[in-house]
This record gives structure tokens, C-alpha cells and sequence, in this order.
């Protein structure tokens, strides 16, 4: 690396911070059975604990086939799907009977040769999405959103109208799309909303919020007033004034528990460009929750991969003109250790980036690409955060974009990885 990091410093800044950035106290609700709490407020409901014990290894086996096909070029957008919308399945209902029929769905398309899994990486004449795999229509929506950046990226349209848009065509009817959802009754209902409601905002955020994506829609769609309507929602209802931070609500007994979610507040501040109330509280949080587990914080497993670090960085990014001095040296240490443990342990010395946190091969080296842009790895006009060089940065780019070569290009996740590392100041 071209300058010297100055760790002492830095390691200075990150005690003093860390010291100055106590968790508030929180009253620990009575709880009912099925349910305990994590870190104090984060509900934690028997019920996952069951279903993984009883689907989760049969669900990882399934993902290492597919990230080993993948691994060797095969694009298998249908069991890709299916594996996505078992795992959420899994891990937020107890739909046993949906389960199974998933499950058995998604060996059987891994039975199949991978030509024939192709339709389900294209539009679908009959609503205008994509995703035919997945069966709900919130992981056909929020898989939608990459192939259309994809197309406005290249210059062209949508082969068909965007018909699956028809769920949310009033500020009315996508206000009350997000209330149902933002709150669970995990022990009433056994739902818990948060992966539905964190794709959610994933998906149309970027439709409703991103300028580039206007031209998609038909003069007489209501794009402003359905955008206008959700961000009304997000900023007065939604958002805890306290924190910064957006997160799934539960309703527990007669408690309503709200969380700090990571995630989601990164989904909302993104793709609204940082332009959101709040931000020094959203600092504060962020890095308060530092050593907590995705989504609530930082951590994956004790460690980090490069998802999770992007969603920092990113947040980072937006509050950077919001914070003090000591802040800023927290932050500034904290990323030079996620810049150092992603180019150490998420990618090795040809390339190729570990793949094991994800669902596809095509977000892992999408997210790893994306956190190193976003730090200014790559191109210096990123590096908001410090005045340093990184004389291995090339390097490793071309590394990464002969790793591309050999993946399929269908996924438009990978093209938007090539993209961003072919950038340059």
C-alpha cells in the first residue's frame, strides 16, 4: 500500500470512539413462551431454531452443489430461485407442506441439464418480471430490479410492461403493503416478515427511487406519487428517530419490540443517495452495533464477508460530513481492517472470491467488488475516507476480471461486477 496507515492512530481513535458509544439501556420485556431475547431486545423465536434443525442441512447441501456448478461456469438461475425462496421459507415460516414441495422442486431442477434453466433468467411475457422460479411475488419483484439496471446500463427497454408493478400503483396501496409487513406476530402466526419486508424495500427502492430506472415506466404510471407515498411512510412512521435506523418491528405479548437493522436502513439510505433524515443518529448506531451479528450489526459468523462490510461503508460514506473528528477516526480504522480482511481472507491471490456466505457465485463477487469501489480501492475519486494509495489495486482488479471471464455472464450481477471494476478515474 502506497502510504503508511498510521495504525497507532488509528487504533487510538478507534478506543476513544468505541469508549464513547454506550448501547442505550433497554428494559427487558416479560416475554412468553417460544421467544427469547439476544443482546437484550433482539427476539429470537423457537420456531427458526426448530425449522433449521430440521431443513437447514439439507438446505446447505443444496447450496454447495449450486455454488460448485456455478464455480465451474453453469448458470442455474431456477435452482438459484428455488434455493432463495426455500431458504427464506426455512428460516421465516413453519410452512412444512411449502417447504417439502420447494425442496423437492429445487432437486429436481438440479436434476436437469442447465440449458434448460435459462427461461427463468429472462422476463416473463405474462407480468413482466423476472425470477420464474420463485413462486412469491416479492422475490419475482425484488429480482426484477438487476436485470432492468442491467438494460437501462446497456440502452434498451424492457421487452414487455412491467405488469408485477400493479401490486403497488398507489401511494395507498404500497403505504399499506409496508405496514402489514413491518410488523410480526411470529408466535400468533408463526410469519416473521423481516426477509420479506428487507427484499421488499431492496427491490422497490430501486424501482421507485433510482433516476435512472423513470424511463421504465409508462407516462400515466404514478412513479412520483407511489415514491412520495413511501418515502412519507419510511420517514414519519418508520424510521426510529432515536437511532437512525429502519428495522422489522415485533409484536411479542404486549410488547412491541423494534430493531435496528443494518440492512434495511443500508437498502433505504442507498438508494434514496444518503439524502435521509437523521444521519448523526444513524452514525452513532452503526457504530454502537458494531459487534453485533448481521443484520443487527457488523458480524457474520465472527468475522466479516463482504456484504455486510459493503452496508458499512456505505453508511459511512452518507454521515461522513455529519461526524465529529473522533468519528471519523473510528471510522477510518474500522475500514482499513475491513479493506485488509477482505483483500486477505474474501479473496485469495489469483482472484477468486470465497463464495461461501452466498447463495450464487454472481454476489459474491458482486458485493466484494462493489465494498472495494465503494472504499476507493480502485479508483482514488472513491476514497472519501483517507488520503491513501493502494499500489496493489490494479493488480488485483485484473485478477478479479479474469475470474469473471470464466463465470456466466447471464446473471446480471456479474455483468455489474465487470462493470464496476472496468471504471477507472
Amino acid at each position: 500500500m502506497g502510504k503508511h496507515f498510521g495504525w497507532l492512530a488509528l487504533l487510538a481513535g478507534f478506543t476513544l470512539a468505541a469508549a464513547t458509544l454506550p448501547a442505550p439501556a433497554r428494559a427487558a420485556p416479560d416475554l412468553p413462551p417460544g421467544v427469547r431475547l439476544v443482546d437484550g431486545y433482539i427476539p429470537r423465536f423457537d420456531q427458526k431454531k426448530r425449522m433449521d434443525a430440521r431443513y437447514g442441512y439439507q438446505l446447505d447441501e443444496l447450496r454447495k452443489q449450486i455454488l460448485k456448478r456455478g464455480e465451474a461456469g453453469e448458470y442455474l438461475p431456477c435452482s438459484s430461485q428455488i434455493l432463495d425462496e426455500a431458504d427464506w421459507l426455512i428460516g421465516s415460516t413453519k410452512d412444512e407442506a411449502r417447504i417439502e414441495r420447494r425442496l423437492k422442486d429445487l432437486r429436481e431442477s438440479l436434476a436437469q441439464p442447465a440449458q434448460q434453466q435459462h427461461a427463468a433468467g429472462e422476463q416473463s411475457p405474462e407480468d413482466g418480471s423476472w425470477g420464474g422460479c420463485y413462486e412469491a411475488w416479492f422475490l419475482r419483484m425484488w429480482a426484477s430490479a438487476d436485470p432492468l439496471k442491467e438494460l437501462v446500463a446497456q440502452g434498451r427497454k424492457p421487452a414487455h410492461p412491467l405488469g408485477f408493478m400493479k401490486e403497488v400503483d398507489s401511494p395507498q396501496k404500497i403505504v399499506e403493503r409496508f405496514r402489514r409487513l413491518t410488523t410480526s406476530r411470529v408466535l400468533e402466526d408463526g410469519i416473521d416478515n423481516r426477509k420479506e419486508l428487507n427484499l421488499t424495500v431492496t427491490g422497490l427502492g430501486q424501482l421507485l427511487f433510482l433516476p435512472s430506472l423513470a424511463g421504465l415506466f409508462p407516462p400515466d404510471w404514478p412513479r412520483g406519487p407511489v415514491a412520495a407515498g413511501l418515502i412519507e411512510y419510511m420517514d414519519r412512521e418508520w424510521q426510529d428517530p432515536k437511532t437512525g435506523y429502519w428495522g422489522a418491528w415485533y409484536q411479542v405479548g404486549d410488547q412491541l419490540i423494534k430493531t435496528e437493522d443494518l440492512s434495511m436502513t443500508f437498502h433505504i439510505a442507498s438508494y434514496r443517495d444518503g439524502k435521509i433524515e437523521r444521519l448523526p443518529e444513524l452514525i452513532r448506531t452503526t457504530f454502537r452495533t458494531r459487534e453485533r451479528a448481521y443484520p443487527y450489526g457488523w458480524q457474520d459468523r465472527g468475522s466479516q464477508n463482504c456484504h455486510h462490510a459493503y452496508d458499512v461503508v456505505r453508511l459511512v460514506r452518507f454521515g461522513w460530513p455529519h461526524m465529529s473528528e473522533l468519528q471519523k477516526a473510528f471510522a477510518r480504522a474500522q475500514i482499513a481492517i475491513i479493506l485488509a480482511r477482505t483483500v486477505r481472507l474474501s479473496i485469495n491471490s489469483v482472484g477468486e472470491v470465497d463464495t461461501r456466505p452466498y447463495n450464487r457465485v454472481a454476489e459474491a463477487y458482486y458485493f466484494c467488488t462493489s465494498l472495494l469501489d465503494d472504499i476507493g480501492y480502485f479508483r482514488r475519486s472513491r476514497n472519501f475516507w483517507s488520503n491513501l494509495a493502494f499500489d496493489n489495486a490494479d493488480e488485483l482488479r485484473e485478477k478479479m476480471l479474469d475470474q469473471i471471464k470464466g463465470l456466466p455472464n447471464d446473471d446480471p450481477m456479474i455483468e455489474a461486477a465487470r462493470r464496476k471494476l472496468e471504471l477507472r478515474d
